[in-house]
């Protein structure tokens, strides 16, 4: 006698990376990112007010009889507003790229080395590359694209995976 298709037991899914290793827990992979988005915030708004600065600070202004200012006409304001545009853009490239240049460098960004987690390949624990590194930022979007719901699925994931982790194949590990 055979039993019925829906008495199939579900396969097993694994609890752990490898013996010995445990996925990050939710409070340090809050914290690290926490960290990390203060240290982005903070860098790109010194390097912004230091563009601002340089821009003001080229520019030949001076100040009417009526009060008003002026622009003089030397041809700076022009240069002023293209490095202000360029440097914007190098900013933009520098904070998206903060990302993917740790988790491809060495698994961990500072925010991750200080709350003693890194990212790793889900397979077989292996640091993850660029392509991973890149797939994982775009997963970042997508997760906070929808409510928020990618990140919550790190509660109820068995392996805490958000689904930043799903789309690149990564999970979180601690190193402590």
């Amino acid at each position: 006698m055979t039993t019925p298709a829906s008495s199939w037991p579900p396969p097993v899914e694994p609890t752990g990376p490898a013996p010995g290793v445990q996925f990050a827990g939710h409070g340090a992979r809050l914290g690290a990112y926490i960290l990390d988005a203060i240290l982005v915030g903070f860098a790109a708004t010194v390097a912004f007010v230091v563009l601002v600065i340089v821009l003001f600070g080229s520019l030949d202004l001076a100040i009417d009889a009526n009060g008003e200012v002026v622009v003089g006409d030397s041809g700076a304001a022009a240069a002023s507003v293209g490095l202000f545009i360029a440097g914007s853009i190098v900013i933009t490239i520098l904070v998206l790229l903060y990302f993917p240049f740790f988790w491809a460098r060495g698994g961990a960004t500072p925010g991750m080395r200080v709350a003693g987690i890194r990212v790793v390949n889900d397979r077989d624990g292996s640091p993850i590359g660029w392509g991973a590194a890149l797939l994982r930022l775009v997963g970042l979007w997508v997760s906070g694209a929808v409510f928020y719901i990618g990140f919550v699925w790190i509660l109820v994931d068995s392996r805490r995976r958000g689904w930043h982790d799903l789309i690149a194949g990564t999970c979180v590990i601690s190193t402590r």
